[in-house]
């Protein structure tokens, strides 16, 4: 039996970009286990460069170790991080949207702005030209050889600037001024001076389409000396609310993949980018993806925790949740036994733990924190059938925020809402029809499901709301996504089986427990 309280257990944080920078590093590595099949020489070698997966697998952890792993090897290793979320507010990519009009419209052999042709590209590029030659002066400009190429390519990455700050530069944020003003927009006539600003402004943009091409010709020339340095790409997120700037974040996201393929390609530098799988769905959905599928196809490693024997203590998830209880007991690992009974609700407990997830590392941080924030039990030294009893509807609650989160790149959250309202105190295994007849006749959830349905049933489906379940004489036969089941199916006996870790958050009525002998 432990003498640790499941209060002290090392449960850590939904996002791990937050353990990092809470100063948890040392037992965010102690408990890290790596994805099975992850080919770690692969991303470090620079043959592969995505890291996708759904939303909790682990993808900024990858980052992580890998950034961990490159500096154990070699000290002087060079690694940065882009955050696309963060590090790229609101303004900042509406002036980018706003100069990536004109631009494209300049490249363009018409001359015109193409509709829904928007492009990126050399923003991105001077973006990253940007990061390294910050990150060079930061690693005291060891990175490359010092030579007039070096000079130069410096020289003309400065000469642009997202801020006005620096008159010498071309200002991105000036350029987004002039651009969001034309003869269209109604302006008084004190406004004439600017409008000629902005007729005269043609030259600018072409001249930082030259400054990015001639910064691409000097990278290439540049030498590199034997320190290792990698770029780290994260958050790259977009959701659907506001349908003008989805978009843009979607064409920002492609754009940004096509430009870390195109200087990947140069060997000056190793760039590792991790995406989501519902943001690739989004852009495959609601932009022009330009071919990106053969980046993704030719350059992703997908991380993926499924493990043919469910019940194994061998099981990756099972080793993640133990590796998090060992670090509480100074890094000695501990027995499953001694931590858990043998059935909880007359199943195998490690079964029921692997039933109650998506065999993703967050199911455990969730699982942790729900039983630490239970008052009653969180002194207790060992898990019980009455500490699975208080979890469960933490769990569950938070288990839907996440769905919910996932969903954000397909749908508003108020289609979410309505979705799950058709859903909630229902039973536990549905037919599409099912669903539609809890629809009122002539109600906008009738009409979202009769124009939506096929994409809802598989996004759901993929996001893991729900799976598959066929009910014979003999028992259950059972489909889901994170178990490697792609692809929802709604024939031949097929049903929509809700995932039990949310059946307490929607209050779903079933009448046999055997549900959940998934």
């Amino acid at each position: 039996m432990s003498h640790i309280a499941i209060k002290d257990i090392y449960a850590g944080m939904p996002d791990a970009k937050d353990e990092i920078n809470t100063k948890q590093a040392d037992k965010f590595f102690a408990s890290f286990v790596i994805p099975p099949a992850l080919p770690i020489d692969e991303l470090l070698n620079g043959t592969k460069f995505i890291v996708s997966g759904y939303k909790g697998v682990g993808k900024t952890s990858v980052l992580y170790y890998l950034q961990d792993r490159i500096r154990t090897q070699d000290s002087s290793a060079c690694t940065s991080f882009i955050y696309f979320k963060s590090d790229f507010e609101e303004v900042k990519k509406s002036n980018m949207e706003s100069v990536a009009l004109k631009l494209t419209s300049l490249i363009d052999l018409s001359g015109d702005i193409q509709p829904n042709k928007v492009e990126y590209l050399h923003i991105w590029r001077w973006v990253i030209f940007k990061q390294i030659v910050d990150d060079s002066e930061t690693y005291s400009n060891n990175l490359f050889e010092e030579d007039e190429n070096w000079e130069k390519f410096v020289k003309t990455v400065n000469r642009i600037s997202f801020s006005s700050e620096n008159k010498r530069a071309i200002s991105l944020s000036s350029l987004c001024v002039e651009m969001q003003v034309s003869p269209s927009s109604g302006i008084s006539v004190s406004g004439k001076a600017l409008l000629e600003r902005v007729s005269k402004s043609e030259n600018a943009f072409r001249k930082l389409i030259n400054i990015v091409d001639e910064c691409e010709r000097l990278f290439k020339k540049l030498k590199r000396t034997d320190i290792p340095y990698y770029i780290f790409i994260d958050e790259m997120e977009a959701y659907y609310g506001d349908s003008d700037l989805f978009k843009r974040d979607l064409e920002l996201i492609r754009d940004l993949l096509f430009t870390v393929h195109r200087i990947n390609g140069f060997g000056q530098v190793h760039i590792i980018a991790a995406t989501r799988n519902e943001i690739t769905y989004a852009m495959d959905r609601f932009i022009q993806t330009r071919e990106l599928n053969k980046i993704l196809d030719g350059f992703s490693v997908h991380i993926n925790w499924s493990y043919s024997n469910t019940t194994s203590y061998e099981h990756p998830i099972i080793k993640v949740l133990m590796k998090r209880i060992a670090v509480a007991n100074q890094g000695r690992e501990p027995m499953f036994e001694d931590w858990f009974p043998r059935k909880i609700y007359g199943k195998d407990t490690i079964h029921y733990i692997l039933d109650n997830s998506w065999h993703k590392p967050r199911d455990i941080v969730r699982l942790l924190t729900a039983a630490q924030n239970d008052s009653l039990h969180c002194t207790d030294t060992v898990f019980t059938q009455a500490t699975f009893d208080a979890l469960k509807k933490e769990y569950s609650r938070k288990s839907l925020a996440e769905i919910r989160q996932e969903l954000q790149s397909l749908y508003t959250s108020d289609e979410i809402e309505i979705i799950i309202r058709l859903l909630r105190g229902g039973p536990g295994i549905v037919t599409p029809e099912d669903i539609r007849k809890r629809a009122q006749k002539g109600s906008i959830a009738r009409q979202l499901w009769d124009e939506r349905h096929e994409e809802i049933l598989e996004d759901l489906y993929r996001v893991g709301f729900w799976g598959n379940v066929k009910r014979s004489k003999s028992g259950y036969l059972w489909r889901w996504n994170h178990k490697g089941d792609t692809g929802v199916l709604v024939v031949d006996g097929w049903e929509l089986a809700i995932h039990s870790a949310l059946c307490s958050e929607l209050s779903i009525n079933y009448k046999d427990r055997s549900f959940y002998e998934n």
